[in-house]
């Protein structure tokens, strides 16, 4: 049998190493800096920064894992660093979208997704922020979609002894 797990089998390595990498990365974001007071009140109520910006700095440290591993390790025929890129996209696209979700739940701004961008309107004011989750999830998805083109060699033969094609005694004569 091949060495190189289906890919229904990397596809659950990859999910369990962005769980993992999540797991790890996730108490990075108590120590964010935060350069504002972590708590303050605007308009009547009271705002919490402390969990908005201590997700987008797990994202961020999750994106620059996804960028570092993927410009060292881009093109090997590794498992394990096949296994870090995907894994850091995936865990990215994940946070990235969380965070924006909280931003939401917290300060109820209008949120537009566009293909690569996102418009975000708050108290009269837009801004127009690119959208890296995208970059990241289609770049993560062309990987896999290549990985599953990639032709496979069948269960049962041994690629290990190369095939004897020297006559046989007995042969035609």
């Amino acid at each position: 049998m091949s060495s190189e797990p289906s890919n229904k089998v990397y596809f659950l390595y990859t999910l369990s190493g962005a769980i993992i990498l999540l797991l790890i990365t996730l108490p990075l974001g108590g120590v964010a800096p935060l350069d504002e007071p972590k708590v303050y009140a605007y308009d009547g109520a009271y705002y919490n920064l402390g969990i908005p910006v201590g997700l987008s700095f797990v994202a961020f440290v999750n994106l620059l894992i996804f960028v570092v591993s993927a410009i060292l390790f881009w093109g090997s025929k590794g498992l394990f660093k096949n296994i870090i890129i995907d894994s850091s996209a995936l865990s990215f696209v994940f946070l990235n979208y969380i965070n924006y979700f909280i931003i939401w739940l917290v300060w109820h701004p209008q949120i537009t997704i566009l293909p690569l961008i996102f418009i975000i309107k708050y108290n009269g004011a837009s801004a127009i922020q690119p959208d890296l989750g995208q970059v990241v999830l289609i770049i993560y998805i062309y990987r896999m979609f290549k990985r599953s083109r990639r032709p496979r060699p069948l269960s049962g033969l041994e690629l290990d002894k190369p095939v004897d094609e020297s006559p046989q005694p007995g042969g035609v004569q």
